[in-house]
């Protein structure tokens, strides 16, 4: 990892931060070890916030009263579709209701 004592050894490179040491002297590194060692280290899976770019139908309503929606997590095995009213449309095509088609924006 890099660390910021001194007194400074000779002849070792210097970087204006540790993230910039890391991603100089470390760059290849597939542990992790040098970012892991960071005030604030990033993860490899960083949690997006909002709403899925992706939708899905709604199987915890009655199919009748259901829509679609891209609230996280993704349920595991959920058809999903690049937006809402083509979710509507694959999942909720013979929605008498028509409550899918009524949520949207």
């Amino acid at each position: 990892g890099c660390i910021n004592d001194r007194p400074l050894p000779s002849g070792r490179p210097t970087y204006s931060s540790q993230i910039a040491c890391c991603r100089g002297a470390y760059a290849g590194q597939t542990s992790g070890t040098c970012l892991s060692q960071l005030p604030s280290p990033p993860t490899m899976s960083p949690t997006a916030a909002g709403g899925l770019d992706v939708y899905y139908p709604d199987y915890a309503t009655t199919w009748s009263e259901a829509g679609c929606i891209n609230d996280r997590p993704l349920p595991s095995g959920r058809p999903t579709y690049s937006s809402q009213v083509d979710c509507c449309r694959g999942a909720y095509g013979g929605q008498v209701s028509g409550t899918c088609l009524s949520q949207l924006p």
